[in-house]
């Protein structure tokens, strides 16, 4: 397989392209119109806006079949310091129950890539960058926001030297820092009032946004990474909870 790592294809045209067991990774797919193509077999996983298919727009009805398997997304989306500390109560529980899951594989497991994603190691390492870049850099206001072991999700070439890329932390290492960093969500959401969720903050993607935002983005990866690990921790072997 040929790999395109960190290209620019922008405003490509792609004709009679056989691209059949390709692995598209982190991509950037807006304004993308595919036509009189063959289609089987597609899993996406992805951050959805509209997606059109034969004239349909089914990005509604994904939406709420999510909603309807993940009745907890509701929560997440919560304007309130009240909801969103239920929301964070949640997400805390389902961290400590995918944690017990990984617990009981031998800890080389949890190195291990699953299809190419990260290692259960690294997406702990992931959620320490993400809470750092929502949480820590532009809500908390912290001069140094990066911690070393974190994982960013872009090119990671331009964060060497501020981040540790090529460390590789043993669980409990990796635990001890995504630790200190879920503590501080949990303790900036007990000192805030409602108002405080409308306080704007510079944001990590440009411009403004409010503390409630990046308190629901940390939410949001959160919960996906908790999916995205459970799927490769079954993959691996760990047994199911309960």
């Amino acid at each position: 397989m040929v790999e395109h790592s960190d290209e620019n294809l922008r405003n490509s045209r792609f004709v009679r392209v056989d691209l059949s067991d390709s692995r598209l990774h982190g991509v950037m797919l807006t304004n993308v119109k595919i036509t009189d193509a063959w289609v089987h077999d597609v899993e996406i996983s992805c951050l959805l806006g509209s997606l059109i298919v034969n004239e349909v727009d089914v990005s509604g009805y994904v939406r709420a079949e999510l909603e309807r398997r993940h009745p907890e997304l509701q929560m997440m989306r919560a304007t309130d310091v009240d909801g969103l500390r239920n929301a964070w109560r949640m997400i805390e529980v389902r961290c400590d129950a995918t944690l017990a899951r990984a617990r009981a594989l031998p800890e080389s497991k949890l190195h291990e890539s699953v299809d190419g994603e990260w290692s259960y190691v690294e997406t702990l390492r992931h959620l320490v960058y993400a809470t750092d870049r929502w949480i820590t850099g532009p809500v908390l206001d912290a001069p140094e926001p990066f911690q070393r072991l974190g994982m960013p999700n872009d090119n990671p070439d331009p964060w060497r030297g501020r981040l540790d890329i090529d460390a590789d932390p043993t669980l409990d290492e990796a635990l001890a820092v995504r630790a200190a960093r879920m503590e501080s969500v949990t303790a900036l959401l007990a000192d805030s009032g409602d108002a405080d969720l409308t306080r704007p903050v510079a944001s990590p993607n440009g411009g403004t946004t409010t503390v409630g935002d990046c308190i629901r983005v940390v939410m949001g990866e959160e919960w996906a990474h908790d999916r995205y690990a459970n799927r490769d921790l079954d993959a691996l072997g760990a047994p199911a909870n309960g």
